[in-house]
């Protein structure tokens, strides 16, 4: 929208809502003086034949009160004339009387006469006793066509004054923007690329400063074109010295690069190195370890063999005795060869090897069973989870550990407000006697003070942490990472298989929660395991 537009609109829209204001207030002032002109000539119209006829009536002159009416009726703008005597009785009526005379069709002022006729009555009386009435009609239809042919003139008055104020505003409006005109035809001229512009800053006016204000900014412009061809030059000549400069440092990148690549290789040659000697190194400590827990029952069984074997071949030479006793060999004989051979030892020594070699293959079964545990795979005829109280399965745990009298173990009160456990008692039940005997081992390698385990629980969301936290020796950081690899134990070979770990951290996974294991500030260590928990949602 342009400003010669915006300029007419406003003042059309300023001088719209004046005339409005003006011819409402002018209008209303018109109709107001005629009806308020027309009711005091009703009133003393209708008060005059009341007092003119009242005698008439009173002495019941019809003669008099005829002529009175025939003469008012022929007045400008009365209607009808129509004068009742006592008990309603008509005297005289004149001119174009209503159809009825009732209290319906008077009106109260002029404004409400709506048929053209201002109908009103005036009673006759005398002493305070009413004797009869006036009926009088006034005729409104002439001043209702002069406030017509008013208000006509008005609006002719409004909408040539309007198409006056409109032309006005329009040539304001040109003479205003045409300065702007040229200002904007300069601005063009900047945008194209012409510099060289003339515009008329002479007055003192708003539009005089804002062409002042250009011109200037026109001259800046030029300086700082000037200014920016040279920073160009100069920029085109760095550039030109840049592109050296980078191709001489891009040559020492690639060098670099070159060297970091072929180093990245070694470093990755040498991590898997590092990967496959510590896969060896655990290799080799799971080969140490179920080599021992394999060879030692095998020696033991070897060795009870052997003895068997031995002793089957003396009792085979005693049964053959024993059938020759009866012919040959008399009981002293028996007995003394009983005594040499040591027959009597040998009944129990043999029994003892039977045993020895049962619990060793016991041992092995039970080395393959603890392997089979630990295969992720292996999780058919595990018992069922069920709701268990943290509380419950510590005291049990605490129940199957045999514990040093100077290691102390302390059960925060956190662990039996502790929420429900969500898994299997059995295994959970192992799981912590493992991790409460290595802190109790532990403590009891102490020699400096004494020893001290804490067990403590608290809830987060839908799982249930568990602290174990002793003061003991503490573990190695390299050993950190391996503690849960079979067979790997910190303590010296045959002192351990070294699957406590390894199953616990079986039953974690089997159960959905995790394990983390490392030492204190001070000194000890802190395992703690996630384990989910009952919960509404769960329950």
């Amino acid at each position: 929208m342009s400003l010669r537009l915006k300029t007419i609109i406003g003042v059309a829209l300023i001088e719209a809502i004046s005339l409005a204001i003006l011819v409402s207030l002018t209008l209303n002032y018109l109709k107001t003086t005629n009806y308020d002109g027309l009711n005091q000539r009703v009133i003393s119209t209708t008060r005059l034949l009341e007092y003119t006829v009242k005698n008439a009536v009173l002495s019941y002159d019809l003669a008099t009160i005829e002529s009175l009416t025939q003469e008012l009726v022929t007045e400008s703008g009365i209607v009808y004339v129509a004068v009742f005597g006592e008990g309603g009785q008509l005297l005289s009526e004149q001119g174009q009387t209503p159809s009825g005379y009732s209290v319906r069709i008077l009106e109260a002022s002029s404004k409400q006469v709506k048929d053209g006729i201002f109908d009103v009555k005036q009673d006759i009386t005398e002493a305070g006793i009413t004797f009869g009435s006036v009926w009088l009609g006034f005729d409104m239809t002439k001043l209702n066509s002069q406030i017509k042919e008013a208000q006509k003139w008005t609006a002719i008055i409004v909408l040539g004054e309007m198409s006056l104020v409109a032309l006005f505003s329009y040539i304001l409006g040109a003479y205003l923007t045409k300065r702007l005109t040229q200002l904007r035809y300069a601005a063009d001229q900047i945008a194209n690329g012409h510099r060289e512009v003339d515009l008329n800053i002479a007055g003192k006016d708003e539009v005089s400063t804002v062409s002042q204000a250009f011109m200037n900014m026109v001259e800046r412009l030029a300086i700082s074109e000037k200014k920016t061809v040279q920073y160009q030059q100069q920029l085109e000549q760095a550039n030109e010295s840049l592109e050296s400069k980078v191709a001489q440092r891009t040559q020492a990148l690639l060098e670099s690069n070159r060297k970091l690549t072929k180093l990245n290789q070694e470093l990755k040659s040498t991590q898997e190195k590092l990967v496959e000697s510590e896969k060896m190194a655990s290799i080799g400590t799971m080969a140490a370890g179920f080599s021992h827990e394999i060879n030692n029952p095998i020696g033991v069984v070897n060795s009870n063999l052997q003895v068997s074997l031995e002793y089957l071949s003396i009792y085979q030479d005693w049964i053959a005795l024993l059938k020759e006793s009866d012919k040959v060999v008399d009981s002293e004989m028996l007995k003394k060869w009983e005594n040499n051979h040591h027959v009597q030892y040998l009944h129990e020594d043999f029994k003892v090897c039977l045993l020895e070699t049962k619990q060793c293959v016991d041992r092995v079964k039970g080395l393959v069973d603890a392997l089979q545990k630990y295969s992720a795979n292996n999780h058919e005829g595990r018992p069922d989870f069920q709701p268990i109280e943290l509380f419950e399965l510590i005291h049990q745990a605490l129940s199957n550990i045999e514990v040093a009298k100077d290691v102390e173990i302390n059960i925060h009160s956190s662990v039996t407000k502790a929420p429900l456990l969500l898994g299997s008692e059995s295994e959970l039940v192992k799981l912590f006697i493992e991790l409460i005997k290595n802190a109790a081992n532990s403590c009891s390698c102490l020699k400096d003070r004494s020893g001290h385990i804490q067990i403590k629980a608290k809830q987060m969301g839908n799982f249930c942490f568990v602290d174990i936290e002793d003061n003991g020796v503490g573990i190695k950081s390299e050993w950190l990472k391996r503690l849960f690899d079979p067979f790997f134990t910190t303590a010296e070979v045959g002192h351990g298989m070294g699957l406590g770990l390894t199953y616990c951290y079986d039953i974690i996974k089997h159960h959905k929660g995790e394990i983390e294991i490392k030492n204190r500030e001070e000194y000890g260590v802190v395992v703690t395991i996630t384990l989910p928990c009952v919960t509404k949602e769960i329950s």
